[in-house]
């Protein structure tokens, strides 16, 4: 879809003081965008004022790569690989088909794009996650008219990610977190150790010893690129029942599982040794059986390398509800102040 590239576009990056000229002929829809941005960004203020009000951090998050029809590429073409995509090897290779970082380009002007971004960002958030925080160390790039795919660079990882990521480190007050999930090359977890960055676990893709967790980590109970601990306990019956029978270890490991499971999977989390915890809301209603989802394969939000069904998830309950919900508020406060996660940021 050429709507989709906006080097097909007939209009450019200098083309913008006359789109942007308010008697210009195309201004109408550029109004309408000063609009909406305007108004979302105020809502995004007063939503954060509200947060600082009431003890609440706000985490924000940046995917490792921005689409090719972003204003990102349009304006600033020179700071992205447009003959490569990114993506991640393996059978069958994944394509993201969104253009790698040309980081030797950023640096010319000491990533100044990144630092604009952040120091944007950081009006409505107090910390952020990066997403596929390897892809500063390395990126799977593959060429957009065929052909295998490669890292790049193929060494000096190392260096690599402590350049690049000690460019953006500055740039705001916000915490960094890391999501280094995955095939982690080994020069990763020094180097984000070494910056204060901060990495992410998930118990069932690690040793899953909450109470030996690095301090600079987050610990989740699960994420977005994997399915809640309701549906992993029904898809993974092997993994589930090792589970059990480690930080259980009596009886049988028991189906569906029952809500006094999953309260103990997430207090593991509340009670790890991570600077932070955060556990996914899908796991939090699952803890007590009457609010739980008809159906926990509903509860996905993303397959990654799969397209279909993705990024559609809405919570069967409303928050107007949840809110009213005394006995199930007053069970989860009691997790959180016990495990003494419960002071005002």
């Amino acid at each position: 879809n050429k709507f989709h590239d906006c080097t097909t576009w007939r209009s450019r990056a200098s083309d913008a003081p006359a789109i942007t000229d308010p008697m210009g002929a195309e201004f109408d829809p550029v109004a309408r965008v000063y609009f909406i941005q305007y108004h979302l960004h105020r809502q995004l203020l007063d939503a954060t004022r509200y947060a600082e009000m009431n003890g609440v951090a706000l985490k924000g998050d940046i995917p490792i790569g921005v689409t090719r029809c972003s204003a990102d590429v349009w304006a600033e073409p020179r700071n992205f690989k447009l003959d490569r995509n990114a993506g991640a090897p393996g059978d069958p290779e994944q394509n993201w088909g969104f253009p790698p970082y040309n980081w030797d380009e950023m640096h010319k002007d000491n990533c100044n794009w990144w630092k604009r971004r952040l120091k944007h960002m950081e009006q409505y958030f107090h910390a952020y996650r990066i997403d596929h925080v390897l892809g500063f160390f390395r990126m799977w790039e593959i060429p957009s008219r065929g052909g295998p795919g490669e890292y790049v660079p193929s060494k000096g990882l190392r260096e690599a990610g402590l350049r690049n990521l000690r460019a953006i480190q500055t740039a705001s007050k916000m915490l960094i977190c890391g999501e280094d999930l995955g095939n982690v090359p080994p020069e990763v977890p020094p180097v984000l150790t070494e910056l204060g960055v901060l990495g992410l676990r998930i118990q069932r893709w690690c040793e899953g010893h909450t109470w030996k967790y690095d301090y600079l980590s987050v610990a989740a109970s699960s994420c977005h690129d994997c399915s809640p601990c309701r549906l992993w306990w029904n898809q993974e019956w092997g993994s589930a029942e090792g589970w059990y029978n480690f930080f259980i270890g009596k009886g049988q490991c028991p189906g569906g599982p029952p809500d006094w499971v999953i309260q103990k999977i997430v207090n593991l989390h509340l009670e790890s040794t991570s600077m932070l915890t955060i556990n996914p809301i899908q796991d939090y209603i699952d803890c007590w059986d009457a609010l739980r989802s008809p159906d926990p394969k509903n509860d996905m939000i993303n397959v990654p390398g799969s397209t279909e069904g993705c990024w559609i998830w809405r919570c069967h309950k409303n928050m107007e509800d949840l809110i009213k919900e005394d006995p199930f508020n007053g069970f989860l406060k009691g997790m959180v102040t016990k495990a003494q996660r419960g002071h005002a940021y």
